[in-house]
């Protein structure tokens, strides 16, 4: 049987880690939180609407179904569904770039270091804006800490500001 699939639109660098690390088209693991949220959004596909078509900027992602949501039936995501669905990539993908830049072992790097090799690891390309969104979403992450009286970017090298 051929895949089900459904189209999601993300910013470049997630695209690419998407990829990197699932595919082209994306799969998921089964028992992810990225698929549960997949599958709570899937309905039934309404009378007349057509299946979409990868449109430029989106991701391919394999609609796994469940027992009780088959994808030949459940294969309809809406505009707030695939919201969703990328807001949980991003979620993911925040916590994997938090985890590996935040290593205390490091600090001792320069941060734009770290992110552009954290970028070749994880399959990001140096085009479009790429290292500029990643240091500036890094930063936005060690922000909102800050926000609460916590320098979680105290001892690094040069730090990227």
């Amino acid at each position: 049987m051929n895949q089900i699939l459904i189209y999601v639109k993300l910013p470049v660098y997630e695209r690419e880690w998407c990829e990197h690390h699932f595919g082209n088209p994306c799969v998921f693991p089964v028992q992810s939180h990225l698929n549960n949220v997949i599958r709570h959004f899937s309905r039934k596909r309404p009378d007349g609407v057509l299946p979409d078509a990868q449109q430029d900027g989106e991701v391919a992602i394999v609609l796994k179904g469940s027992a009780s949501k088959k994808p030949e039936t459940y294969n309809y995501i809406s505009v707030h569904g695939k919201a969703a669905i990328a807001e949980a990539i991003d979620d993911i993908f925040s916590m994997q770039l938090w985890e590996d830049l935040t290593d205390i072992g490091c600090r001792s790097v320069q941060l734009s270091k770290l992110i552009r090799d954290w970028m070749d690891d994880n399959g990001i390309s140096m085009q479009s804006n790429n290292y500029e969104n990643l240091r500036q979403k890094l930063q936005r992450l060690k922000d909102s800490f800050k926000k609460s009286g916590v320098n979680i970017s105290r001892g690094y090298k040069h730090d990227n500001r």
